[in-house]
């Protein structure tokens, strides 16, 4: 069965792998609409990728309101809540990029939407647990006891060096004004009942934009391989004059085992980069991953181990693609009710985590934080 979809949001993500991938999967998805706050582009992605014109809108609501779908993939900026409530209110099926939401009142009103309805409608996208990497990384990892530390890196230059090879549309600015501060409010408003009253905005950057933009997909990959991070001792954020900089946080994913995340801001960086690292009692094993919109570009996974007298390294690459792989799974939860790996509670767990990395630092900063994650 073809999955009949709407894709809502149109900006780099949606150009360079979700509207090419739902091209190459025609055996699995009918594309028959597109929607973007911005007119101009929504006719020139919907020409693009073969839209017609009575299907481009400018509103989620709009599209949903004229189009019979399926699902709709949610790739717009922001949080996602709101948007994400509006089609499983409605039963349509919603592939939701992250961040889920900034505020665990988001997640669980649509927990009790979703309940409601009676079967799975939202799936959470999480690309990294799609990876052939690491899912035989899950696969070969010891247990828990055996884990000792965990280190991830992420060297992040700017967007535009990343897509450079994407030879993507470039935005208009059409938009009317009082649209875009309609939505920033909205935004506003949820950061503020996850932070409180009062916080800088240069602190609500970072929770919003590197935590949960971010960070989070660490954040999930770490849950998805060793169980949430269990507690955070400390977070640090310097060279702010980037904007926003490096920050690093130190936590513990077990008893035995400690891990701490690094993330820096790096605009000339020549290659985005990002390492997570294992060590455990008998050996190690390292992922690296490429620029993330690149398709079918292989993730690394390094196992180092004994060999009886020495030291044995084995890489393997897989170029099978996670995006891919997901909307696949996207499909089967759409067509037989398959529970996504990620979905309301996962994001949930995930948002917590970012909340309290927020509140660390908010003591460490002599912030005051008087919202869902002061508690």
């Amino acid at each position: 069965m073809k999955v009949k979809i709407g894709v809502a949001g149109l900006g780099a993500v949606a150009q360079s792998v979700h509207l090419p991938l739902i091209q190459r999967r025609w055996d699995l998805f009918e594309l028959l609409s597109v929607a973007d706050l911005s007119a101009s582009q929504s006719a020139r992605i919907g020409e693009q990728f073969g839209v017609t014109p009575e299907h481009r809108y400018q509103t989620l609501a709009d599209m949903l309101n004229a189009e019979t779908l399926d699902g709709v993939l949610l790739l717009t900026s922001g949080s996602h809540g709101t948007l994400a409530l509006e089609c499983i209110r409605r039963g349509v099926a919603v592939f939701c990029e992250k961040p889920l939401a900034f505020s665990l009142s988001e997640i669980d009103a649509l927990s009790d939407a979703e309940r409601k309805a009676g079967t799975p409608l939202l799936f959470l996208a999480y690309m990294k647990e799609y990876d052939p990497a690491v899912s035989r990384l899950k696969r070969i990892l010891p247990k828990p006891s055996e884990i000792r530390y965990v280190n991830v890196e992420v060297l992040h230059p700017s967007g535009s060096s990343q897509l450079a090879y994407a030879n993507l549309q470039t935005p208009i600015s059409d938009i009317d004004p009082a649209i875009i501060e309609r939505a920033k409010e909205a935004d506003r408003a949820v950061t503020t009942t996850a932070l409180g009253e009062g916080t800088p905005q240069a602190f609500r950057n970072l929770y919003t934009n590197v935590v949960l933009g971010s960070l989070i997909h660490d954040i999930s990959l770490i849950r998805y391989l060793l169980g949430s991070i269990t507690g955070i001792d400390d977070v640090r954020i310097w060279a702010e004059s980037d904007d926003p900089g490096s920050i690093e946080i130190s936590g513990t994913v077990s008893e035995q085992a400690r891990i701490n995340l690094h993330w820096h801001y790096l605009a000339d960086y020549p290659r985005y980069r990002e390492t997570v690292t294992i060590h455990h009692t008998t050996g190690s094993f390292a992922l690296e991953f490429t620029v993330p919109y690149l398709l079918n570009a292989p993730t690394e996974l390094r196992i180092v181990s004994s060999d009886g007298v020495g030291e044995s390294n084995e890489i393997v690459r897989d170029i099978t693609e996670a995006f891919e792989e997901e909307l696949i799974a996207f499909h089967a939860m759409v067509v037989d009710s398959v529970p996504p790996s990620n979905g309301t509670a996962e994001g949930r767990a995930d948002v917590i985590t970012g909340q309290r990395i927020a509140r660390v630092l908010a003591r460490r900063q002599g912030i005051t934080l008087t919202g869902e994650a002061s508690r």
